[in-house]
């Protein structure tokens, strides 16, 4: 099997996306968003596409190693034991949603386009980010109606389990639908001096 890094980033994105939907446990939900986010944004920087992740720390006035740095700690965590093997971790899975947020949308923008599973994980975050629609900007009430649409009961729902069926539900009919299958670049070309 020969894989190119988007591959692979696209694999973990839609494993990630699928166990998260299905209420499995965090940490391989974390694990692999992580991975996938590491790969996009190291791709980004490589080829001059800015992150979300980028934006986000300009946006607070520090780097995005400072800003990342609490997620690389648990990611860390997960993957080594020499130096920590008798330590706790106190985990956020909140954490495992904004990872994987991370790495589908900076997915989208290194390779313009992205998996079913992340355009769905991405309205599914935007139906359950905005309490009230009303005081999100006039400009996007519209399109989070909309979004909100295609998730009945989402709103309603009375935790983030029956929010992850409901995303499940959403993503299952999704991946019978062929006219939302996205063509993006699989192939990373860096630019001219840039090694890899």
């Amino acid at each position: 099997m020969k894989l190119t890094k988007i591959d692979v980033a696209e694999a973990q994105i839609r494993a990630a996306v699928r166990l998260f939907f299905e209420g499995e446990h965090a940490v391989p939900v974390y694990t692999l968003a992580n991975a996938a986010r590491e790969i996009v944004a190291t791709i980004g920087a490589q080829i001059d596409v800015e992150t979300v992740q980028q934006e986000l720390a300009a946006s607070r006035g520090i780097s995005v190693k400072e800003m990342l740095r609490p997620l690389g700690a648990a990611a860390n965590f997960f993957k080594h034991a020499d130096r920590d093997a008798d330590q706790t971790l106190d985990f956020d899975e909140g954490d495992a949603e904004v990872v994987l947020q991370l790495a589908c949308h900076d997915f989208g923008r290194i390779t313009g386009g992205t998996p079913i599973e992340a355009q769905i994980y991405e309205a599914w975050i935007a139906a359950i980010a905005f309490p009230r629609v009303s005081e999100t900007p006039l400009r996007s009430q519209r399109l989070i109606k909309r979004v909100i649409a295609r998730f009945p009961g989402i709103r309603s729902a009375s935790n983030r389990a029956e929010q992850k069926k409901i995303g499940l539900t959403v993503l299952e009919r999704a991946l019978t639908d062929p006219t939302l299958a996205m063509s993006f670049k699989r192939v990373v070309v860096l630019p001219p001096g840039r090694n890899a």
